[in-house]
């Protein structure tokens, strides 16, 4: 699937970057520059597209505002945000940003934010998709994930989180399971950990209902998305086992071992 970007940014050094890394990158095809939010609306409106690459702080017209005329476009973009400055993160995704970068912007970032959007383009078919190309033994369960969250899924959202002293946006699909430990909650991505900025596991339960998210014990909430496998234990107990690069395996509890697997079918 071919891609077609645009990129925004009134810094020729930073179109230029963002340009020479696009080339390594298979499947997306460049079709214009601009430099002003203005600019990028005019050639939205006369080239095919499907996503932009965004900067926030420009001249006249800044990327949040631009990205708020962009969605009323006869065809919407997918926007991925590229900036400097952090605090912007909450309302790009309040707007449904596909991604947000942080400059400079390396390869395997650009590469996550081009694959959300491949995703965003495809639409459901992408669970369907990675069903299909599980092996038949990982299959059932991968399809019964897949459901599952089908019934459940809301639109993009994140929970705030904590790194050092700076406050991120943590985007659910990354979030691979929440944890608690005494009073903190931390928020377990493919890449680190952070510290949730929610009061207690509850309440993060509670905001999380219908995304696709499980309370597997009480003191993890898993992303049944991020699950590989569901690993049956001697003593008749479950353990998720979790498509991280650690392969992390999170403990279901007796009482929730009933709600998984009427929830999965199995």
């Amino acid at each position: 699937m071919i891609l077609r970007a645009l990129i925004v940014d009134d810094e020729p050094r930073a179109r230029s970057h963002l340009r020479d890394l696009l080339g390594d990158v298979d499947g997306v095809e460049l079709v214009g520059e601009a430099s002003t939010a203005m600019e990028a609306e005019k050639l939205l409106l006369a080239v095919e597209h499907d996503l932009v690459f965004l900067d926030i702080r420009m001249p006249g017209m800044d990327g949040i505002s631009a990205a708020e005329i962009f969605a009323a476009l006869p065809k919407t973009p997918f926007v991925v945000f590229t900036t400097a400055y952090e605090e912007y993160a909450a309302r790009a995704f309040e707007l449904g940003a596909a991604d947000y970068l942080m400059k400079p912007i390396g390869k395997v970032r650009l590469q996550q934010a081009i694959d959300r959007a491949r995703e965003l383009k495809m639409g459901g078919q992408a669970l369907s998709a990675a069903a299909q190309g599980s092996s038949d033994e990982a299959r059932p369960i991968a399809v019964a994930v897949a459901a599952a969250v089908s019934k459940t899924a809301k639109p993009v959202e994140y929970v705030t989180a904590k790194r050092g002293e700076r406050m991120v946006p943590a985007r659910l699909e990354d979030i691979v399971y929440l944890r608690v430990d005494g009073e903190t909650v931390y928020v377990c991505t493919g890449d680190e950990t952070l510290v949730a900025v929610a009061p207690s596991m509850d309440q993060l339960e509670q905001s999380l209902t219908d995304t696709g998210f499980f309370r597997a014990h009480r003191s993890y909430l898993v992303n049944l998305r991020r699950v590989a496998e569901v690993a049956l234990l001697s003593n008749r107990t479950y353990e998720l086992v979790m498509n991280d690069a650690q392969g992390s395996r999170v403990p279901v509890s007796r009482r929730k071992a009933v709600e998984l697997r009427g929830l999965l079918g199995f």
